[in-house]
């Protein structure tokens, strides 16, 4: 009994084998063995599994009349339909359809025919699945339909599809994130700038009140960011922290970035929820260049937040002893922006001694009793 089992054991791991390597021929020899057609790997992956993944379709044909389980779910939930989707295998899926397979299956993300097929840019299996009746504002346990799977990839001609199919542009995810997001985010210029030409909200804020910009500019995608600003979006927009793109950029040290966003009007002497301007971010991240960009458009280096630091006092402590978990660029030395900054602050010196103002943001904000930042705290992402 023990050597028979052990017999079977072995063909199954043939049979296993001859799929992966793609043998009909191996195939059917396994087949003719005693084998359980239906055997599993540690994956929970059946035969099936593997001629699905690689569109064998002769040997998927051969497992079919074998009478395998043309629904077996893997650990992952995927199903033999749903792994020739995954992979773009038309002639696969159509097969795998003929013999009956369940068309609302899903994964455990809850990623159905459709959604697998955009998910990799398989553009003729997405088709398909349209023309057999998936809808496409489905979505999956993340809230993604697939017009939002194919913008996080990248893939253009899906998202072209899906929109003549009738998917919602501004659709939202469970983070508020649009498929403009979803292509910022990935850094997709083609598809980014498809969605805007078809009328995609620039304006759109995810629940962290991001706009697509904010995106961008976070993600350190130059290209999209000029993309973003030459569609006419909000270059001072604001999150729900008070933090704009250029502060962003400014803090990464994404010296293009801020260049495209000064370019297009981006104000430097904006604050955001606890006082730290655009200047306060490029002194924290050690990036001379860019404090000099700044410099050149006003920004004003005793300009306080609402522990009364101002840029000057961030880069006088920085060149010091330099902020844990802020970005090193490599660009410039903390002691050359304190040289720059106090240059600037000479100029202006006798101006501010005369009036006495300072910033009505951080009076507002200050009071006197809020705590000092802690070291390493970062107020821009």
């Amino acid at each position: 009994m023990c050597e028979s089992r052990s017999r079977v054991q072995q063909n199954d791991l043939l049979l296993h084998e001859a799929v992966i390597k793609n043998e009909p021929a191996a195939v059917r020899e396994a087949l003719q063995r005693p084998a359980d057609v239906n055997c599993r790997n540690n994956y929970g992956r059946a035969p099936i599994h593997w001629a699905a993944s690689r569109g064998n379709v002769e040997i998927i044909k051969l497992l079919i009349n074998a009478n395998c389980d043309i629904e077996a779910v893997d650990k992952f939930g995927m199903r033999p339909l749903l792994m020739a989707a995954w992979h773009g295998h038309l002639d696969a899926v159509q097969v795998l359809v003929q013999a009956g397979a369940c068309l609302a299956a899903t994964n455990k993300k809850q990623n159905d025919l459709l959604q697998c097929a955009c998910a990799r840019g398989s553009y003729d299996v997405a088709m398909f699945a349209i023309s057999i009746g998936a809808r496409v504002q489905t979505t999956d346990t993340t809230g993604d339909a697939s017009l939002a799977l194919a913008a996080r990839a990248g893939y253009a001609n899906v998202v072209e599809l899906l929109l003549d199919k009738g998917a919602y542009i501004d659709a939202i995810n469970k983070a508020g994130r649009t498929a403009l997001h979803l292509a910022c985010e990935g850094g997709h210029s083609s598809s980014a700038a498809l969605l805007i030409a078809k009328g995609a909200s620039r304006e759109a804020r995810d629940n962290s009140g991001r706009t697509p910009l904010h995106i961008a500019a976070v993600h350190r995608h130059t290209e999209l960011v000029q993309t973003l600003l030459e569609s006419q979006c909000n270059v001072d927009a604001v999150d729900n922290n008070g933090v704009t793109a250029l502060q962003m950029a400014c803090a990464q040290g994404c010296r293009g970035i801020v260049e495209h966003l000064l370019e297009f009007g981006a104000d430097v002497h904006l604050q955001n929820n606890v006082g730290s301007s655009a200047l306060h971010a490029a002194c924290a991240a050690d990036a001379t260049d860019i404090v000099e960009l700044l410099l050149a458009r006003g920004a004003d280096p005793a300009l306080t937040d609402q522990w009364s630091q101002s840029p000057l006092s961030v880069a006088g402590g920085a060149a010091e002893s330099p902020p844990e978990g802020f970005r090193r660029a490599a660009r410039g030395s903390f002691s050359a922006i304190l040289g720059l900054l106090t240059a600037t602050a000479n100029l202006d010196h006798h101006q501010d001694q005369s009036d006495g103002s300072s910033s009505p943001r951080v009076e507002e904000k200050s009071g006197g009793h809020s705590q000092a930042p802690t070291e390493g705290t970062n107020f821009f992402f």
